[in-house]
This record gives structure tokens, C-alpha cells and sequence, in this order.
């Protein structure tokens, strides 16, 4: 009797409503997806174009490096900066080419050939540049290291190949050229005729490179807001003290439609920063270190991808900002407060254990972009694999200099049966997440045994998401089959 009832109940339910078993198929079923816990962040400091950077020089004409390591080739510098920060495992270093020997005439093959050693060298080490020419580095007499306009108009056209040749190896090119270190001071500015050297910078280099100013008035003066131009410009910051400072990029004022556009524009473009050398904390800073607190504010308000480690770390073997940060404990609630983004599986161990974090590790890891897959799903129904995969950006910045990204399916020998490109993904922003519905037909889907993701920058190196996945031939596998 008990077994007519319950049959009588599939019955009904069957004719009352027919579409319920499809509509159950629709839900789909759920992929596991375990978000990265602490102990693995290394796997992300490997990404390109974000976090902690080197900096390092180079003398095109001589090969030498300036300053403390001008008894060193510029090769040796950079070797010993890699040391150095070793345990940073940096993948970007500002790079300054100095072309003071050329200041009243042509470069040479001897400039062409130390650049190309160089960036050699970088490559070697699977280092990107944030890359600045420059002329004057002895700011007692900038003067005497100046070149015409003239002369940085010709210098241009000739880097113009270079630039183009060496392109995947840039993440951004500073405007640089004016001023000491071509950092574009208000006297060398007024000497120069800077908006022909800007305008001719921008024309002679590939449209894809995204050039970064010192300070915002630059872009407002001399950038068309029209052109196309205009979103490939971002900033560089080389004044990070924590309290906010005339010179930096906008200002002092946060109230002040400059400091409003730079935080609106700097979704879409590249930011850099610097803070002061640790030994002028005391000229500077009141002798104070500079507040992580402050500084994380910051670079989160202006979306900064990149930020320096040569400056107020450890130079000259000092303990200086950089090393407090790395003392200073932080949780869930202090970042809440202060409205900053975080991932919260980033504050767990693997074993669910809560994990201590410092200020060092919060700005290490969340510079530039940090994308999460966070919900993964598929269905089958009429002869198709639908997936439901949701990306979000725990990080600081957009994934702005990102070349491509994709949803990939790979056949056992890993080679593309079916992709999904994620067309806008350069433009997550910071909080923002994004979901993608791809319908796969089953003759790709039954030649397929992984399921993953695939996003990378201009040399085409994939990079990894905020996700205890495998990772192999650059690719994020999300699913076996």
C-alpha cells in the first residue's frame, strides 16, 4: 500500500509540474573552488605588471651604474638587487636609462648595445621594466647635463624602434627626459618645450604601452582629453610620505577636482609609486618612519599597481618603514575600518587557523590586481555544456595592463578545444566581480579533460589566480574531466 502512494506522488508531481527535473538540470551542479589560504601567497608574487618593485640604472654610454654603484657595471647593480630582494621575489624593476653622455648629439650603436644587454639581463630573470630615460642625475648642477628639446625630439625617433622591438618587456615607460631624474621639476619644465617632447613620446610609441606622468597637470596640459591618447596616460607618484604633500601626483587636497580625477582615471590607467629615501625620514618626515596605514589608504584610493622597495625598506642597511610594516599585525576588523579591500580566505590557513598578517604582507600582495574565481557551475541540457564561472578583484587595481584572458577547455596534450574570451577583464575593478556564461557544444566538451583560465600580460606569460589550484603551462586548472 505504501509503495501505490508513493508512486501516486511521483505521479502528480510529474503531471502538476512537468518542467521540475529541468529545471533542477538548469541549477546544474557546483565545481569546487577553494580560495588561496595563507602559506601559498608565493605562487601570486610571480604575477607580471603589479606589486613591490627594484630600482636600478644604467649609464647607456659607459654600461656603468651612477651614484653608490657607479663602481659597478649596470649589469652588477642589477644582479645585486636581485640578491637583495630576493625574498621579495619582485617581477618589476624601474629601470633608468641615462642618456646624460648624448646630451648634444645622436645616440650611438655603444647606447643600442648596452640597452639591449641589459634588458637582456631582465629577461634572464623574468623581470619587467617600468622603464625611464632620463639625462640629468647630478641635481647640484642639472644644467650642465640638459639637452635641447631638439635633441630630445631626435633621441625619440631614434628610440622609436627600440621601444617597439622591446615592447613585451615594458609593463609602462615613464614620461622621464625632463628634469632631474627625469622627474620634470617646475624649472626644467618652463626650460623645455614639454609638450612636444610628451606629444612626440606618445606618437612614437606603440599605442598598447601606457606612459605614466609625474604629475597630473601634465596630463591635463598636455594630453588632448579627446584623443586616444588620453587613456594611456597614467601617473607615477614619487613622493609617498603618508601625509598627503604638495608634491605628490595631485596634490594635497582631496577635496580638489585634481585629486577627484586622478582617483576616477587611475581605474583605467597605471599608477607607480616611490616613497622618500628612509635618511631623509628625518628632513623630510619629522624623524618619524612613514605609517602603513596611511600609505595602504592611499594606494588604494589611487589604485596603485606598483610601489618601490628601494626606498624607505632597507637601504644603505638600515632598518627603515618597510621593516616596522613587517612587525605590525593587522586582522579582518582594522581593514574593515578602513574600508580596504581584502581577500578573506587571506587571513586563514589551510587548515581554517587564523593566520598573522602584517602591514608589509597586506601591501605586498593586494598592489595592483588579485582575481579569485569565487563560484564556478555547469549544466547539461540539449546537447551543451553550460558553465556559470564568477572572477573577482580582491586587489587595489584593474587588471589593466592584461593582454588577454580567457575560459579555456584543453585536451589531455593541454591544446585550446574551446575558449571563452573575456573581452573587458582589464577593466575589473577593485570589489567588482564578473560573471561568465559559456555554452560548450558537446562535440568540444567530450574532447576535454581540463577546464581552466588563462590571463596574461604583453610577453604572453600566464598568471596565476588568488586560487589553491594547479597551475601548468601558465594555465589555472579549475576542473578535471
Amino acid at each position: 500500500m505504501k509503495l501505490v502512494f508513493l508512486i501516486g506522488l511521483v505521479l502528480i508531481g510529474v503531471v502538476l509540474f512537468p518542467n521540475s527535473v529541468n529545471a533542477r538540470a538548469a541549477s546544474g551542479q557546483d565545481i569546487p573552488v577553494k580560495a588561496l589560504t595563507a602559506g601559498l601567497d608565493n605562487q601570486l608574487l610571480n604575477n607580471q605588471d603589479r606589486g613591490l618593485r627594484m630600482e636600478v640604472n644604467l649609464d647607456v654610454h659607459s654600461g656603468m651604474g651612477l651614484w653608490g654603484n657607479s663602481n659597478k657595471t649596470g649589469i652588477e647593480q642589477l644582479e645585486q638587487a636581485v640578491s637583495n630582494f630576493s625574498s621579495d621575489q619582485p617581477k618589476l624593476a624601474q629601470v633608468y636609462f641615462y642618456l646624460t653622455a648624448y646630451k648634444d648629439k645622436p645616440l650611438d650603436d655603444q647606447a643600442f648595445s648596452e640597452m639591449n644587454d641589459y634588458f637582456q639581463a631582465l629577461s634572464q630573470h623574468h623581470i619587467k621594466a617600468v622603464l625611464r630615460f632620463a639625462y640629468i642625475w647630478d641635481d647640484s648642477n642639472p644644467k650642465a647635463q640638459e639637452p635641447t628639446t631638439a635633441t630630445v625630439l631626435q633621441h625619440l625617433h631614434q628610440l622609436e624602434p627600440w621601444i617597439k622591438a622591446h615592447r613585451n618587456q615594458i609593463s609602462v615607460l615613464q614620461a622621464g627626459l625632463i628634469g632631474s631624474w627625469g622627474e620634470w621639476d617646475g624649472g626644467a619644465r618652463r626650460r623645455m618645450d614639454e609638450k612636444s617632447i610628451l606629444q612626440t613620446l606618445l606618437a612614437v610609441t606603440p599605442k598598447d604601452l601606457p606612459i605614466q606622468v609625474r604629475y597630473y597637470n601634465i596630463k591635463a596640459n598636455d594630453v588632448d582629453k579627446n584623443s586616444a591618447d588620453w587613456n594611456r596616460v597614467g601617473f607615477h607618484d614619487d613622493y609617498l610620505i603618508g601625509d598627503l604633500h604638495e608634491w605628490n601626483t595631485a596634490g594635497n587636497d582631496p577635496n580638489s577636482a585634481t585629486w577627484k580625477a586622478m582617483a576616477a582615471e587611475s581605474k583605467i590607467v597605471p599608477v607607480d609609486g616611490e616613497m622618500i629615501w628612509g635618511v631623509t625620514n628625518a628632513s623630510d618626515h619629522g624623524g618619524k618612519l612613514i605609517s602603513a596605514k596611511l600609505i595602504a589608504k592611499r594606494l588604494a584610493q589611487h589604485h596603485f599597481t606598483s610601489l618601490s622597495l628601494a626606498h624607505n625598506y632597507k637601504e644603505d642597511g638600515q632598518p627603515y618603514s618597510m621593516v616596522s610594516w613587517q612587525h605590525q599585525y593587522i586582522n579582518r576588523a582594522v581593514l574593515d575600518r578602513l574600508a580596504l579591500p581584502y581577500q578573506p580566505s587571506w587571513f586563514k590557513k589551510s587548515g581554517g587557523e587564523n593566520a598573522n598578517r602584517t602591514w608589509f604582507d597586506y601591501i605586498r600582495d593586494y598592489l595592483g590586481y588579485r582575481i579569485a574565481l569565487t563560484r564556478a557551475n555547469k549544466s547539461i541540457a540539449n546537447g551543451q555544456t553550460t558553465y556559470q564561472l564568477t572572477l573577482k578583484n580582491y586587489g587595489f587595481a584593474a587588471p589593466m595592463l592584461t593582454s588577454q584572458a580567457k575560459f579555456v577547455l584543453l585536451d589531455k596534450d593541454k591544446k585550446i578545444v574551446a575558449e571563452k574570451p573575456i573581452n573587458d577583464f582589464k577593466h575589473l575593478q577593485s570589489r567588482s566581480e564578473v560573471t561568465i556564461s559559456w555554452s560548450v557544444p558537446e562535440t568540444n566538451q567530450t574532447k576535454a579533460k581540463y577546464l581552466a583560465f588563462f590571463f596574461a600580460g604583453y610577453d604572453g606569460t600566464g598568471n596565476r589566480l588568488a586560487n589553491d589550484l594547479a597551475f601548468l603551462d601558465g594555465y589555472n586548472i579549475i576542473s578535471t574531466f
